[in-house]
């Protein structure tokens, strides 16, 4: 019976393009080792939120109403980074003047994390793309951008949750707007990590696409399971347990941006219903 199974999915591979797309996917993400990626790239955004986390409380720890409320109910209504925000401000509850440390501390700390952000991601590019080498880059530059691109998503994602919560029809909108303009930054990073010269900035659409249906899934996802799970890890581990509930949320969105990087390598590199193949790098 496996044995037909199996000789029946080598058919279809090559009577269907659909199928022949989702083999070479699983093959070119198996290849690369993208659930191991995804897990580096998961330490390196966890890296990344801590002195994020820590800089904002730093600059608006006189907002300390805003962030006294308990971590799980943050996270249902602003999301996992806002309950970190709350962990962190519990952590460093202190006076004015120290704040000025905190931010400092912080901002030096985001541009470390983010040039840690930016390898990853370009690590993570060159492989799916199957690139011998990547070109160089400006570690200040690189670690500004990418941390311009997260704090803009975050924003975005916090102007969502205060436009929401009103009519069906102006949360549809609402939510597409986020969407569309989640796409194109999102096509427009893909767009600056490494891949063959040439490519079209068209290849990345589906991989942008991908990542904002896993972003707007994973936001249902915090709200009917991450977020009651905060209360219960804070309750029996404490500050351990909660940074682990983190960790499992950011590694579903590292995963989800590995898979949309080879994504769009595995499109770009099938072959066309007519014309010529694109040369793969691999060879």
């Amino acid at each position: 019976m496996k044995e037909e199974g199996l000789h029946r999915l080598e058919v279809e591979r090559e009577r269907r393009a659909s199928v022949r797309i989702a083999y070479d996917f699983y093959e070119r993400d198996r290849d690369f080792a993208g659930s191991l990626l995804a897990g580096g790239l998961t330490v390196k955004l966890f890296l990344w939120f801590l002195p994020f986390a820590l800089t904002l409380v730093g600059l608006f720890g006189s907002l300390a109403e805003t962030l006294d409320r308990p971590p799980e109910e943050l996270a249902h209504d602003s999301g996992l980074t806002a309950a970190l925000a709350a962990m962190v401000a519990k952590a460093v509850e202190t006076s004015a003047r120290a704040s000025f440390y905190l931010v400092i501390i912080g901002l030096f700390l985001l541009l470390w994390a983010g040039y840690g952000v930016v390898r990853a991601l370009r690590l993570v590019s060159r492989l799916a793309w199957r690139m011998p080498s990547a070109g160089r880059m400006n570690p200040l530059l690189a670690s500004l951008a990418v941390s311009g691109v997260l704090a803009a998503v975050l924003a975005m994602n916090r102007v969502m949750n205060l436009l929401l919560a009103g009519s069906f029809a102006t949360d549809v909108v609402v939510i597409l707007l986020f969407a569309l303009a989640l796409a194109a930054l999102l096509t427009f990073v893909f767009d600056r990590l490494p891949h063959p010269p040439g490519t079209p900035w068209q290849v990345m659409i589906p991989g942008a696409l991908l990542v904002t249906a896993g972003v707007l899934v994973t936001r249902l996802i915090t709200i009917v399971y991450f977020a009651p799970r905060l209360e219960t890890a804070g309750d029996l581990y404490g500050g351990l347990g909660m940074a682990a509930v983190f960790l499992a949320w950011l590694y579903i969105v590292a995963r989800i941006l590995v898979a949309a990087i080879a994504l769009n390598a595995t499109l770009y590199f099938r072959p066309p219903p007519a014309g010529s193949k694109p040369s793969d790098p691999s060879g």
